[in-house]
Formats: structure tokens, sequence, C-alpha cells
């Protein structure tokens, strides 16, 4: 197949920490193994439109309501991963996407997909919970709905290093979502070691994140490594904590523990939809005692290793998620 991978604009500003990005260059590697064509495109390029069997867009925003109308009209083969983050009340996101009125071009992000929803073919989702957002928040028929879930980018696990008592977080440390201010709440508060990695934003928002860690000897903030010294912390910590506000998929936390960690997630959102059920610790984003107790748990145990690493090697591999992604790319073909 000729496919299109068309990314929303403001993926070009957060690099490899934007996680639609992430998941479309997860996707476009694998099918290119595959035999597959997969053009990124580019504003400054020029493509053959209606030579593709897919157009797949990637990302909410307005400039969805241009690209996906105008490229409707070459070719209609459009598959759209919206991309839904969110904990906002089902009701609520339904009220948002209604708001608004096309002819005057008063448009939000949410009511710019019922105007072209029309025009998509296929919505793809990553969680169930994705799903109900997308039917229930837009009005979409299930039928025109597929669910395909991420895969962890690479297995570098290695059994003969030592795992180490420590708590791992990776992530944009300054995005409010992320909850990293809980999680040194609950490292001073508890005595857990805690290694931060991932981006630290500008110069005024590394400088509240020190300022929050203060002095803390248990904390160190490691800001952004490479992806060899990134396996390698993942190798080594025992537990891994993503208490998000708000998260999607948490892609991170698989990658952690196909490496072998415990996993301390939040129990909000459609993360807790890729781990069996008591495999993990699920907690209340809110509640930095939950936090802090379930990561000291965590760091005590050994139960659910290697049984959570086999279960996610065996169901998220990037193969076996790329082939549920051809098969929903197949529908639209047929």
């Amino acid at each position: 197949m000729k496919i299109a991978f068309v990314m929303k604009p403001d993926a070009c500003y957060n690099g490899n920490g934007d996680g639609s990005r992430k998941q479309a260059e997860i996707w476009q590697k694998e099918l290119l193994r595959q035999g597959h064509q997969v053009d990124l495109i580019s504003p400054w390029g020029h493509y053959p439109w209606k030579d593709y069997d897919i157009l797949h867009f990637y990302g909410l925003g307005l400039w969805d309501y241009d690209m996906i109308r105008w490229g409707s009209g070459l070719n209609t083969n459009i598959v759209f991963s919206p991309i839904i983050d969110s904990n906002t009340p089902l009701w609520k996101y339904r009220l948002f996407s209604r708001l608004g009125c096309e002819k005057l071009r008063l448009l939000s992000q949410n009511y710019a997909v019922r105007c072209y929803k029309k025009y998509v073919r296929l919505f793809l989702a990553r969680t169930q919970y994705e799903a109900q957002y997308i039917s229930y928040g837009y009005g979409i028929k299930h039928e025109k709905i597929g669910i395909v879930p991420l895969s962890y980018r690479a297995d570098n696990y290695n059994p003969q290093i030592t795992k180490e008592p420590f708590c791992l977080f990776t992530g944009t440390m300054t995005q409010e979502r992320k909850n990293v201010a809980r999680l040194i709440e609950a490292a001073k508060k508890y005595g857990f070691r805690l290694v931060l990695v991932g981006s630290l934003g500008n110069t005024e928002s590394e400088a509240r994140l020190r300022a929050m860690v203060a002095n803390a000897p248990n904390i160190e903030v490691k800001g952004f490594v490479n992806d060899n010294e990134l396996y390698s912390l993942y190798n080594r910590a025992k537990v891994f904590a993503l208490p998000s506000l708000n998260e999607g998929v948490g892609l991170v936390a698989l990658e952690a523990a196909v490496h072998g960690c415990n996993i301390v997630i939040t129990k909000l959102g459609g993360p807790k939809e890729y781990y069996k059920e008591g495999r993990v610790w699920l907690v209340d984003p809110y509640d930095v005692n939950n936090i802090g107790q379930s990561i000291s748990q965590a760091l005590q145990t050994d139960c659910f290793q290697p049984a959570l690493r086999n279960d996610i090697t065996q169901r998220y591999s990037v193969e076996s998620c790329v082939k549920l992604l051809v098969e929903q790319y197949k529908k639209i073909k047929e």
C-alpha cells in the first residue's frame, strides 16, 4: 500500500516528546519493513494525492478542518487518529463539540470534527476509552471506529542487570498533566529515590521544577537523555511511575514494563486498558499518599514481573499492532 502520514503542525516544536509524532514514527518504520510505502507529508512538498491508498491524519486541531475537507476532494480514503487525551466528562465533551458556527468559521477543534467527520472513512482509537470520546463526543457510528493499540518502540531488556531500588519517571516534566509536582512531593514524604528524565522546558519552567526539588537528596533531575541511556535506566529501575492527571496510553510505561519495571500508573483514562488486572498499581493522581504508598510497595515486590513483561511483549509488539493497523486500512479499501 501507498500511505501518506499527515502530522499536526505543532509536532515540530516538541520533537521526540510529542506522542502523536512518536506513534506515527513507530508505525511508519514497521510499515516500511513490511514493504509498504509511507510518505511523511511536509508543507514544502508536492504529492500525488490521488495515488495514495490511505491518507492518514494525526492529532486534533483546527488545521484538520481545511486539510481534511480539501483532501477529501482528491482522495476519499481518509483515516484520522484524533489522539484524545482527556478526562473531561463525556457529556461536557459532547456539548463542547456542538458549540460553533461553520458559516462564520467560529470553530473550536472539537466543533470542527463534527463539521468534517463526514469526509473521514475511518477513525482510529488507541483504547476503548478513547473510542467512547470519538463515538459519543462527535456522534460517530461505531462501525466507523477502529481500535489499534500502541506498541512499545524497542525491547532492549537485559535480565543480567540487577534492578536498583529507585523510581523512574520520563516525560515532559513541565506539563501540568504529567503531575510531576505531586510525584516529587510523594518522593519527599515517603523517602524513595526518584530519577526524573525528560524535557525541562524553558529556563523559567526548569527553575520552577528545580525549586520544587530543592535540596532533596533522594531526587535526581537528569533532564533529556539519549535512547541508550534511557534503556539503561529502564533496565536498572525497579519501578516506573506515570501518575498523570490525564493520559492517552502512556507509551513510556509500556516500554518500562518490557524492561522489567514494576509499573505505577494513573487510574484515569485509557492507560489501564493495556495491563491485565492486578499486574500494576493504579493510583489516584490527585492523592500524594496513594502515589507514595504505591511506589513504596512496588519497590519492595517482584510479584508482577516477569509476567507483566511477557504479557506486554505478546500483545503490544510493533509487529502485532501494525498488523492490526493494516487490517483496518484494508477495510476501507475493500
